[in-house]
């Protein structure tokens, strides 16, 4: 799971984070735009329950990149970083190794040149399965975006050329079209898809079933990203234990039920 959390210090957050992570139970959360770092990195992580982090602190309160891993589940090596990303390898038991890249774009769009030349650069450098999710700070279409302007459309139109040079592909996703959103009324209110996850064509062949869900956004203007390798079953398809219900016996057919089955 990859999320901007607009600021990973205040209580209300930590309780949200807690309950998101029980019920969703992510082997490899990343949180993003932390604006914190040091110790704060490590007391969260026994709050939370994992035992494996990295990070790149924060600049003053602007940035930060927070990883969280279960090492029982999944080997986690970081290899390349910088103030916008985090670059790992992810190997899980009985599977090849694959890439992980946590994005935090800049929000000036000058520093985000850095970022796309970074990848750019390691994508020629390597050929493994690569996944890369996080904050763009960026759309790729009108859709993605409230309102677009002349500035916006240029943007897009870069950031769509990026994404075509370095052969990267969207992952599925559902939920909310726009990840990020903010202001309470219709006049102050925007919102935007800037946040996404891509992979190259290698990762999306070794996992074909992935998605991405856009989980309700929480104590974040942001909506958290849930990634899934292997795809969301249905409710209906997901293997249950049976558990016998004593009221069955008061059915006035139930003895006729089960002579028949």
């Amino acid at each position: 799971m990859v999320w901007n959390v607009q600021g990973a210090g205040s209580r209300e957050f930590i309780s949200v984070l807690k309950e998101v992570i029980r019920l969703h139970k992510p082997t490899v959360l990343a949180l993003v735009e932390t604006h914190m770092g040091g110790e704060q990195v490590v007391r969260i992580a026994t709050m939370l329950g994992y035992s494996g982090h990295t990070r790149v602190d924060a600049q003053g309160f602007s940035g930060g990149i927070w990883v969280y891993w279960k090492p029982e589940l999944v080997t986690v090596d970081p290899i390349e970083q910088s103030n916008q990303y985090i670059t790992m390898i992810i190997t899980r038991r009985g599977e090849e190794p694959w890439y992980l890249t946590t994005v935090y774009a800049s929000p000036d769009p000058s520093n985000r040149q850095d970022l796309w030349r970074d990848l750019t650069d390691f994508a020629s450098r390597n050929n493994k399965p690569w996944l890369l999710a996080g904050d763009f700070n960026e759309t790729r279409a009108g859709w993605e975006r409230s309102s677009s302007c002349a500035e916006t459309t240029r943007r897009s139109e870069r950031f769509n050329l990026w994404v075509e040079d370095t052969q990267l592909i969207e992952v599925e996703f559902s939920g909310p079209s726009h990840t990020w959103a903010r202001g309470n009324t219709m006049e102050t209110r925007r919102s935007a898809r800037l946040d996404r996850a891509l992979c190259n064509a290698e990762w999306g062949l070794c996992f074909d079933k992935a998605r991405v869900k856009h989980l309700p956004a929480l104590q974040s203007d942001h909506c958290p990203l849930l990634i899934s390798s292997n795809g969301f079953a249905p409710i209906s398809a997901i293997n249950r234990p049976f558990r016998f219900q004593a009221a069955w016996l008061s059915h006035e057919k139930f003895a006729e039920f089960m002579t028949e089955k």
